[in-house]
Formats: C-alpha cells, sequence, structure tokens
C-alpha cells in the first residue's frame, strides 16, 4: 500500500488530491495544511471522486508517519523551502513533488539541492505542459527535423510574474536545451497586484536564449483577462496552439504547402495529470516533469532577473521577489 502526502490543501492541492485517489492501487493519503477551511475544501472536492482510499485531513504533522512514497508540496512559494527543509529533514521520502515557482529567494536554490542530494530522494517539478499530448507530438516532429525553433507566448494579464516560467520550460521541453539568456527589458514599468495575497504581478515580455540558439518570447499585454496563445516556428513547421476557451493546434508545414490543418484537444485538468504523473512515478521510478535540477536551470536565472526588476521598480533592495 502506497503512503502518499499532500502538503497545502487549497485550489491546487485539492486537485492534486482527486488525481491521487484516481488511482486504482491502494494508498493511505494524508493531506495537510494549517488551514481549516483550505482543508474543507479538499475534503468536499475528495468526496467528488468515487475512491477506495483512506484519507487523512490533518493541520498539523505531528501524527504524520516517518516515511512516504510519495509527497506532493502544493504550498505557496513563499512557505515551499521552509516546507520542504521541514520534511527532507524528518521524514524519509521516496518521491517528491514541488509546485511552482519553487522559491523567491535565491539562496534556497542551493540550499534544497544540496538537501535532496543528500537524502537522495527524486524530485520533480510540476511544470504539467510537458505532459499535454498534444506538446509532445509537436516535439517529436521538431526532433525529427532537427530545426532549431523560435518560441512565443502572448495573452493579456495571465499572470507573467507566476506563470512565465511555465512556457520557458515548455520552450526548454520542445526545443530539448536549456537557459542560456534572459531578460525582462521589456516589462512594464507598473507593479500590479496579484491576485495571491502579499505577490505581485508584471506586464510586458521575457525574453531570452537557449543554449541551442532557440529564441524565447513570452509576453503579457496589460488589459484584460484574454485567451494565450503559443506559436512555435521551424524553417519546416509553423505551429499556432491556442489555450483557453477553444483549445486547438493549427499547423502549417512545408510537406503540406503551408495549408491549415487544424486539430482540436480536450482541456487538460490537473487532476488528470496527477493521475497520470503518480502512476508513472509508481511504475518506473520516473515521469515526464522536469527534475529538480532541470527546473532549476530556467528558475535560477528567472529569479535573479525577476528581483532585479522587482527591486528597480519598488526602489527597495529585498533579496525577496513576491511571485507565487
Amino acid at each position: 500500500m502506497k503512503i502518499n502526502l499532500i502538503i497545502g490543501a487549497g485550489q491546487l492541492g485539492s486537485r492534486h488530491l482527486q488525481g491521487l485517489l484516481k488511482i486504482a492501487a491502494p494508498q493511505v493519503v494524508y493531506v495537510t495544511d494549517p488551514s481549516a477551511s483550505a482543508l474543507e475544501v479538499a475534503r468536499q472536492r475528495a468526496q467528488e471522486i468515487d475512491h477506495p482510499h483512506q484519507v487523512h485531513y490533518i493541520q498539523d504533522w505531528e501524527t504524520l508517519p516517518a516515511e512516504f512514497d510519495l509527497v506532493i508540496v502544493a504550498t505557496g512559494a513563499a512557505v515551499r523551502s521552509k516546507v520542504t527543509r521541514q520534511l527532507l529533514s524528518n521524514y524519509k521520502v521516496k518521491y517528491l513533488v514541488l509546485e511552482k515557482i519553487l522559491f523567491q529567494d535565491l539562496a534556497s536554490y542551493a540550499e534544497i539541492g544540496s538537501l535532496i542530494n543528500e537524502k537522495g530522494t527524486r524530485v520533480w517539478v510540476n511544470h504539467p505542459r510537458r505532459m499535454y499530448k498534444h506538446y509532445q507530438k509537436i516535439k517529436e516532429l521538431i526532433a525529427e527535423t532537427e530545426e532549431n525553433i523560435v518560441f512565443h507566448t502572448t495573452g493579456s494579464n495571465w499572470g507573467l510574474a507566476c506563470s512565465a516560467l511555465h512556457f520557458i520550460d515548455l520552450c526548454v521541453f520542445l526545443a530539448g536545451s536549456k537557459v542560456n539568456t534572459i531578460d525582462m527589458d521589456w516589462i512594464d514599468p507598473t507593479i500590479h497586484p496579484s491576485k495571491r495575497a502579499n505577490c505581485i504581478e508584471l506586464t510586458g515580455s521575457v525574453k531570452g536564449t537557449l543554449d541551442n540558439g532557440t529564441g524565447f518570447l513570452v509576453t503579457s499585454l496589460d488589459g484584460d483577462l484574454g485567451d494565450i496563445t503559443v506559436t512555435v516556428f521551424t524553417n519546416s513547421n509553423r505551429w499556432i496552439i491556442q489555450e483557453g476557451r477553444s483549445p486547438k493546434v493549427i499547423r502549417l508545414s512545408e510537406a503540406g504547402s503551408f495549408k491549415e490543418e487544424i486539430s482540436y484537444h480536450d482541456t487538460d485538468y490537473q487532476s488528470d495529470l496527477t493521475t497520470k504523473m503518480a502512476e508513472d512515478i509508481f511504475q518506473s521510478g520516473n515521469c515526464i516533469l522536469p527534475t529538480f535540477q532541470e527546473a532549476s536551470d530556467s528558475h535560477i536565472p528567472f529569479m535573479k532577473v525577476a528581483l532585479e526588476k522587482y527591486n528597480t521598480l519598488s526602489g527597495t533592495d529585498s533579496l525577496i521577489c513576491p511571485i507565487t
């Protein structure tokens, strides 16, 4: 029987819980959060899933067992370093999945990385677009041609500070390379309030390159909330991926005389993705998500420029960039 734990029982944590509960193999799942209301959200969403598993909802860690097969840390970034340190220092964890943005300060990346290596825990970061079948297919076609890509993400008011790394990671995944340069020279000179407490948002563009020469541009325009469009260009293919209310992929290929080929796909929900992720980990000891090190290779340079931009715009000299 698998013994699993979810730390953080809010909107995202409760979806991870639903995903674990869809697994057929028997489990005991612990859900911990200091907020009684967050635990109630998780409890209600668990009731939407017909399952045979044992679920325990607790507000502190005193009654947790000493060992876990899989732990998912779904807290906000402000406490993720502290929670991860407490977890790995006091419990034996075989597999660990961390939400992003990993940490709000740069020092935590080295500190937690060293602790992970010391404990021998296998760790991934939840950048779920790697699991979307249409992006996996695009990656296969890019690999066949061995062509470099140009990658753009465009939308409005979709949360650039908190979510740009999802698209930077997607670019890394599709291109099969690592972040080389990144800057926020084209960020708008205004700090916006975030829908998440004590956090900030930005608009404008994040741009950069990968080691293999791939260029990326990730843009959130200042304005009303709008759907996101991802475009991926190579010499022989163009893909326009529409996310949101009408998800589809438009492909224009040299082989097809650049005539539109449109395919439609369902929205990928986190609860379903968590099921697949956990099943892969339990069956093979691995999954398609980036490892902690792979994610850090993108998170660290992003956080460096984000912190610099935040300090410039806010007139502060903080070591913490308040994004999550």
